[in-house]
């Protein structure tokens, strides 16, 4: 994060905007800005702070390509999420199975709340574990339930990260209900919800998606798997390739990278949309995936940090 920095040369006093990158382990690149031989107020100094912090993204992109976490930051996340897994594996089958299934269960309601569903927690439940289907409308039972069979399908796959797996997801996620547009790129122009952003026209899509899947596989080996995970589920938001239905198909994407990589799955809570809707629409205003990657962060620690831990549980 930036300051403001104060330096005495002969009798004058001159100030300037510091922020030290991470170049390394143990290594940091410190840029300066003059911003002249008064102190600015306040109000004055935030603005010059955000202005300069900008900049600064620009250079630790330059130097890191999408790093967005400190070295602390992903210590920690790598510290809990190993304790995590040592916990889970030293349990028995039947405590493992019922983490996953209240994972499952989570997840479903959660990421199509996001999106509208009317079903409860309880109604997701007793559909998924009991088959008994609530009264509501057909295609929120229809979209728990391929939610829940989508997943499952994303954490068994293990071939090639692919625009095709990516369709794939898609159709499975919607065959049932929205077969004109499921697995299919979009052909009328699209919006992300409450965002100014226009999304990748459609006649470029593909486009998009080719760069996409390069830049995955730039990415992949330098980025840690929870900054590969935000990048991923950023821009495929921003690309919306599909008609309808990005958000859950950029979810499961996220997941299926978390978990490809050795890392516990994420559910993004409907509570805290609006917080993530705000991170996702700063990740397009400065065109990287810092903000969600740090939304992420904040989502993996109040989850596992007590998971499974005597008398913690995942929240």
């Amino acid at each position: 994060m930036a300051y403001l920095s104060k330096q005495k040369i002969g009798k004058g006093t001159y100030y300037y905007l510091v922020e030290n990158i991470p170049v390394g382990k143990g290594k940091r690149k410190q840029i300066r800005e003059y911003i002249g031989n008064e102190k600015p107020s306040e109000s004055k100094l935030q603005i010059l702070i955000s202005e300069f912090e900008k900049k600064t993204e620009k250079e630790i992109i330059k130097l890191h390509g999408h790093h967005y976490l400190t070295n602390e930051e992903i210590k920690e996340i790598d510290q809990i999420n190993s304790q995590f897994w040592r916990r889970y594996k030293n349990e028995n089958s039947t405590v493992q199975e019922q983490f996953d299934e209240n994972f499952v269960m989570a997840f479903v309601y959660n990421t199509n709340s996001i999106e509208g569903s009317t079903l409860s927690p309880k109604e997701v439940e007793l559909l998924l574990s009991e088959n008994i289907a609530p009264n509501k409308p057909l295609e929120d039972v229809l979209e728990a339930k391929a939610a829940q069979k989508t997943l499952k399908f994303a954490k068994e796959y293990n071939g090639e990260f692919t625009q095709e797996f990516i369709q794939q997801i898609h159709e499975m996620y919607f065959k049932d209900t929205k077969p004109r547009i499921a697995g299919k790129y979009k052909t009328h122009q699209n919006l992300v919800r409450g965002s100014h952003f226009e999304t990748t026209p459609p006649h470029l899509v593909i486009t998009d998606m080719k760069n996409y899947h390069k830049e995955h596989q730039q990415q992949k080996n330098e980025l840690h798997p929870l900054e590969l995970a935000a990048w991923a589920h950023w821009k495929l938001v921003r690309i919306h390739p599909f008609q309808d239905g990005n958000g859950r198909t950029a979810r499961i994407i996220m997941n299926y990278i978390l978990h490809s990589n050795g890392y516990a799955m994420i559910d993004i809570k409907t509570k805290e949309k609006q917080q993530y809707f705000n991170a996702l629409e700063k990740c397009h205003y400065n065109n990287n995936g810092k903000a969600l990657a740090i939304r992420l962060v904040r989502r993996f620690k109040k989850q596992y940090q007590n998971a499974l831990a005597e008398d913690g549980e995942s929240r």
